[in-house]
């Protein structure tokens, strides 16, 4: 079993998704992990252990996260030591999907896909746990296509039918998603960094990559799913 994490970062013309799965067998060790980081940041910047990191806010210095100012440049340090230690969680794996922000529900449905299937090869099943704000269009997405999920054939036509389109359930994602509150959830609040380092990539702004964020996304590739797009080096699902 695998508990997927997500939530998704965007501006005006893309939509990041990411999530992030972690092993039930690795769960506990990942929190600590996590943890033992939060408390290591409170003793040499003073911020709050739980205190909700939310990416674009951190980095633009929005927010009273400590007992002292923690200027920008610094956050942005903290923001790729995060990515640093998201890559050496133990059995952690990261999906991601690009997509024009006017395509935002097929780039959830490509990526509910892509686990589905992700899962199925690894012999695993997934719990996803979303940051809140879109439970009912994500519920009735995941209740639609476990039950009527047509994919289309990479081949034209699928050999056991001769039909364009196949019938795939997502029965490897079980139950409706749960939602949380990201500032309840630190793996929640790790997903959103991770979105918004690959949305910064994707749509660098001069304000950010002074600070190296255009480039934080490399951090992750040690954890990349690269089999969901064989057809891209990292493995991104790209919609155009």
């Amino acid at each position: 079993m695998h508990l997927v994490y997500l939530d998704d970062s965007s501006d005006e013309e893309l939509t990041i998704y990411s999530a992030l799965a972690i092993s039930d067998e690795q769960w506990q060790t990942c929190l600590r992990q996590v943890r033992e980081f939060r408390r290591e940041l409170k003793k040499t910047d003073g911020i709050y252990v739980q205190k909700e990191f939310h990416a674009w806010k951190f980095v633009s210095g929005r927010g009273q996260i400590a007992d002292r100012v923690v200027p920008k440049g610094r956050r942005a340090q903290i923001f790729k030591e995060t990515l640093e230690l998201t890559s050496r969680l133990p059995g952690a794996r990261l999906f991601n999907v690009v997509s024009p922000t006017s395509k935002k529900p097929t780039g959830f449905e490509w990526l509910l896909n892509r686990i589905n299937r992700t899962m199925q090869a690894w012999g695993s099943r997934a719990i996803l746990i979303c940051d809140q704000g879109s439970e009912n269009e994500f519920t009735r997405m995941v209740r639609k296509m476990r039950v009527y999920n047509p994919i289309p054939s990479k081949y034209g036509n699928w050999l056991d039918s001769g039909s364009s389109t196949k019938n795939i359930p997502i029965e490897r994602i079980v139950e409706d998603p749960f939602f949380k509150d990201s500032a309840q959830s630190y793996f929640v609040q790790i997903t959103d960094f991770c979105a918004y380092a690959l949305l910064r990539r994707e749509r660098p702004l001069a304000s950010k990559s002074k600070y190296g964020l255009d480039k934080a996304f490399d951090l992750l590739k040690p954890i990349l799913v690269l089999e969901t797009n064989p057809q891209d080096s990292e493995g991104i699902i790209r919609i155009k």
